[in-house]
């Protein structure tokens, strides 16, 4: 008999960000790393401009660099995340943009079998989140946090600036259906779903 496939739900929170910056996305165990990060994309509100990694029990992964044939980073289009977390609650951190530095800690809260292809087919999906993902390029949290302070106060030397940049950002908007929208859009059950490719960054270390 086949083995029943498992849904894991997930909670993805930004690191160093106040006000808190979160979402719960329940993915098939069956997605790939590259899959994941599409996904995380769609659901936190980023733009994909900018490269990605894993580290998963110590190793990274995510587009390994072809002209640098010792690159330790693995292709993150070739493993599952069912692969390498086996059920288990294991620490799972996702950087995006390597200049601003955008760390998301990733916890497994749950995992439940799948129980129809129909159930399948609905995967990933977003079942809630808290506040609005940052503007893409605003400097890391240091930059986001100053960009707020300078929002919220019209005597900030740099407010009309701030306001140039992000002059209609709400730090507490979140709209739940609109971010299931982004995630259904990307097609992510599609195999082999095509993974783009930014411009070139170099890695933190």
């Amino acid at each position: 008999m086949p083995k029943t496939p498992n849904s894991y739900q997930l909670h993805i929170q930004l690191c160093d960000t106040k006000p808190a910056i979160w979402r719960r996305l329940v993915v098939a165990e069956s997605i790939t790393l590259a899959q994941l990060h599409r996904a995380i994309q769609a659901v936190m509100g980023w733009q994909n401009r900018h490269l990605y990694e894993f580290e998963i029990a110590g190793q990274r992964y995510g587009q390994p660099d072809a002209d640098q044939p010792d690159d330790p980073t693995m292709d993150a289009r070739r493993y599952t995340l069912g692969q390498l977390l086996q059920g288990q609650a294991l620490a799972v951190r996702y950087l995006y943009d390597f200049g601003d530095g955008w760390l998301h800690r990733i916890k497994l809260e749950s995992v439940a079998p799948i129980a129809s292809p129909a159930a399948l087919h609905s995967l990933p999906m977003c079942m809630g989140g808290r506040n609005a993902c940052p503007p893409e390029d605003c400097g890391g949290p240091a930059g986001f946090a100053d960009l707020l302070a300078a929002l919220q106060d019209a005597a900030h030397p740099g407010h009309q600036a701030a306001r140039a940049q992000a002059a209609h950002f709400d730090a507490k908007h979140f709209d739940l259906q609109r971010a299931q929208a982004r995630v259904h859009s990307l097609a992510l059950l599609r195999a082999n779903a095509p993974v783009s490719a930014p411009r070139a960054e170099t890695a933190l270390a």
